[in-house]
């Protein structure tokens, strides 16, 4: 499931030539296209411009299309932002946003995989789409935006040439793309009817939550709900349509500590359908728990370094392996360029581990898009067809802990020439980018979450150490500031840790030997990334389902990022005999001079 950005509506100016002819009839035909029935007007309009665009080629060149794709998502959404009880914003608006594909060359070699693929610099005319049903209107639109990326797609394959004649060798031999088995399937779809008055009544009232707690500095909720439904046709044949919609609503939290450091906490909830949101009893139980640890936060000291035994219970586990899975999983081909200016990409860590140990013998990791619910809960991760028209599959990912497959798109990659159905988000260099959906980690040998804390506490005796630390909740996806993250991410680079970044503890707890438990704040990881998955000791029998919306952002930052995923991780918790921890040494803000007003009620 993903959700495609808006589109500015700027106003369609006077339709430019076409700067391109009428070549000829291809002897390499599209696939046979459905016949539509009259009331699919979409469909229609799609097919009738996609087996005229067939023909084009420009006067006296030999590069033409041999992939179109057309795809139009009409979308009806609702945000709203509330704070302490009050209505900050309410905004709703109903716009359709194409996405159109034009690959020229061949499979073996075509328009992609270049530094600048996609770059286009020109006017654009096709930015307004009609709302309603119109064919000819529909026609112009998928006219213009096909003149724009037969322009762009001609441009970058031209660049792709001379980089490759500059050249002593190509990349790879791969293929640039692959293709797919047709599917057709068109089912009758509407839209829900969103009352914008009880969502914000609902919102209000979760926003009220932290009134008073004098601890909360600032606050907000905001809801995002996208009812899309997307319209898909391909020049291999496929013709597809399907529910495209989230309801996702994050809670927010700031404060600040005696010394300066600034605290927060954040708890969000989504859904792929409106109808399966938790009760308001739900919410504000979440909502109150952000509210209360910012206030145990705020309050909390200051953590120090420590190295030594770590258990992850089950959420802070999951939210582990999301970030780490959705980046391991994924490999990006390394487009071509100019020699000596080499693309800047952060490669997969497990890119070169493929049929070796990357976990314990006892793991295993299935990433399942054709799930919906587990346990008796919704899962985020469903999703029928992926961003190329691909249908989702299940992928046993980790057998054993030996790595097995990578999730795939249609860009072949080293030993996987096919699509696995995993094209999730927009990616680099005119590709698609992989990533997870519904993941499952399951362990052979799980063991009680209380056996698992007893043995911690026995690895801290025997090492000598004061106490020992279990994490219940990682910032992930990313709360904090722009700031917070570029001075995570530097410290991280140079304490020799993961390509990127991992997302810092917020709820960590030094655990002494007589058992009680001290709230620390500030914690850091150093030096973690996935070869510390391989040194997992031991996992629990409890397992927690860990929803969130992925993004293009970095560690999936909150509120940022066009396109959104819905994705669910299911993890047990998992205990380390050694995990290290620093704190962060960016100067401190002064707290306010003046305490807050007195919260209203």
């Amino acid at each position: 499931m993903w959700l495609r950005a808006a589109v500015l509506a700027a106003g369609l100016a006077a339709p430019a030539a076409l700067l391109i002819s009428q070549a000829p009839a291809s002897s390499n035909a599209p696939a046979p296209l459905p016949d539509f029935p009259q009331d699919e007007v979409i469909l229609r309009a799609m097919k009738d411009e996609m087996v005229r665009s067939w023909q084009l080629g420009t006067v006296g060149g030999v590069d033409r299309p041999y992939f179109i794709s057309y795809s139009l998502t009409d979308s009806v959404n609702l945000n709203i932002s509330s704070t302490l009880g009050a209505t900050v914003n309410v905004t709703g608006n109903h716009f359709r946003s194409p996405s159109v594909e034009v690959r020229v060359g061949s499979y073996q070699m075509d328009n992609t995989g270049h530094v600048n693929s996609g770059a286009y610099n020109g006017s654009r005319f096709d930015d307004s789409w009609p709302l309603d049903d119109n064919y000819q209107n529909l026609r112009d639109g998928f006219w213009l935006s096909t003149d724009r990326e037969f322009k762009t797609a001609l441009e970058s394959i031209g660049r792709k040439r001379a980089s490759l004649n500059n050249a002593t060798a190509a990349p790879d031999t791969l293929p640039d793309y692959s293709p797919a088995a047709p599917v057709v399937k068109i089912p009758k779809l509407s839209h829900a009817n969103a009352d914008a008055s009880a969502w914000t009544t609902r919102a209000n009232r979760l926003s009220g939550i932290f009134k008073p707690y004098s601890e909360v500095l600032a606050s907000s909720v905001n809801l995002v709900l996208v009812d899309g439904i997307t319209s898909q046709l391909t020049s291999d044949g496929t013709a597809i349509r399907y529910a495209d919609g989230l309801t996702w609503l994050q809670g927010k939290a700031e404060g600040q500590a005696p010394d300066g450091m600034l605290v927060h906490d954040a708890g969000t909830v989504q859904t792929l359908e409106a109808a399966r949101f938790p009760s308001d009893e739900n919410l504000r139980t979440i909502f109150a728990g952000v509210a209360d640890n910012v206030r145990a936060l705020s309050k909390a000291p200051a953590g120090e370094a420590y190295t030594g035994p770590v258990l992850f219970e089950p959420r802070a586990a999951a939210q582990l392996m999301a970030q780490m899975m959705n980046d391991s999983l994924k490999v990006q081909r390394r487009p071509v360029s100019e020699p000596g200016r080499n693309a800047n990409i952060v490669p997969s860590e497990w890119e070169s581990r493929m049929n070796a140990r990357v976990l314990p013998d006892f793991l295993d990791v299935t990433d399942d898009p054709t799930q919906t619910m587990f346990n008796g809960k919704p899962l985020a991760g469903f999703y029928e067809f992926d961003m190329e028209a691909v249908p989702a599959k299940p992928v046993n990912v980790v057998e054993k802990g030996v790595l097995k497959s990578f999730l795939t798109t249609r860009q072949p990659i080293k030993g996987y020439t096919t699509s696995n159905g995993h094209a999730r988000l927009p990616g680099n260099y005119g590709a698609y980018a992989a990533g997870i959906s519904n993941l499952f980690v399951k362990s052979r040998e799980g063991r009680p979450l209380a056996d698992l804390r007893r043995d911690m506490m026995d690895m801290v005796k025997q090492s000598g150490k004061a106490y020992g630390i279990v994490v219940r909740k990682l910032d992930y996806p990313f709360s904090g500031s722009g700031g917070e993250y570029q001075a995570m991410a530097q410290a991280n680079a140079q304490g020799g840790g993961s390509a990127r970044p991992i997302s810092p503890p917020l709820l960590a707890y030094r655990v002494y030997p007589d058992g009680h438990e001290e709230l620390v704040r500030g914690l850091r990881f150093h030096g973690l990334s996935t070869r510390t998955l391989r040194d997992i000791m031991a996992t629990s029998t409890e397992t927690e389902q860990f929803d969130f919306v992925n993004t293009t952002a970095p560690l999936a930052l909150l509120g940022t990022g066009g396109y959104l995923a819905g994705t669910s991780v299911v993890s047990p918790g998992m205990l380390f005999e050694e995990i290290e921890f620093e704190v962060p040494h960016e100067q401190l803000p002064k707290p306010p001079t003046v305490p807050p007003p007195a919260a209203r009620p």
